[in-house]
């Protein structure tokens, strides 16, 4: 966009983007670090607040930044692109991005995720395909507020942020292929 070499160059409308964009300036929990009252600055001087609040909404703002671009170069150049993002009560791409979601998985565990967590994915240049990749979790369902947690305030834990196998190769069948995985035929749903 800035007319400089970029990323996007060599990238060709065969080729698919999935991008995972950083949750910790958008999810619910980051408007609360928005705040004077935030837990995380209970023991600071109003000054040290502001500054912590002015740089992480700084911080909030360039991502913000990057993504718009982002979503913007790839329906200019017509790339294929895939972003995803938690979607929850309050997170701010639901109250400020651009365009609504493709499509908002509202329960990982469905297909397979340890996580059950609101997902948004934005599909640009494609359009989502819509299987029925049915899998419990093989291990016990997760909750973020169950998971550990990071050793930087205002930074969700990698544990957190992860995805399953099962999920990622589910959503990709179901979601990107269209394709009926062999193990899940005929069967309609397991909940």
């Amino acid at each position: 966009m800035g007319g400089g070499i970029s990323v996007f160059d060599n990238i060709t409308k065969d080729d698919l983007i999935m991008a995972f964009f950083p949750c910790i300036y958008f999810s619910a929990i980051s408007q609360m670090s928005m705040s004077f009252g935030a837990t995380n600055y209970r023991k600071l001087s109003i000054k040290e607040k502001t500054d912590k609040i002015l740089e992480r909404s700084a911080n909030r703002e360039l991502f913000f930044r990057i993504c718009v671009k982002m979503i913007s170069v790839a329906m200019q150049k017509k790339i294929r692109l895939i972003m995803e993002n938690p979607w929850s009560e309050q997170t701010f791409l639901k109250a400020n991005f651009v365009m609504p979601p493709s499509l908002v998985d509202m329960d990982r565990t469905k297909r397979g995720d340890v996580y059950k967590k609101p997902t948004a994915y934005w599909f640009v240049g494609c359009e989502p395909t819509h299987g029925k990749s049915f899998q419990r979790p093989k291990t016990q369902v997760k909750t973020i507020m169950s998971s550990r947690g990071s050793s930087v305030a205002g930074v969700c834990s990698e544990e957190r942020s992860m995805i399953s196998p099962d999920y990622a190769r589910n959503f990709i069948c179901d979601f990107i292929l269209g394709k009926e995985q062999e193990q899940f035929g005929k069967q309609l749903s397991l909940f």
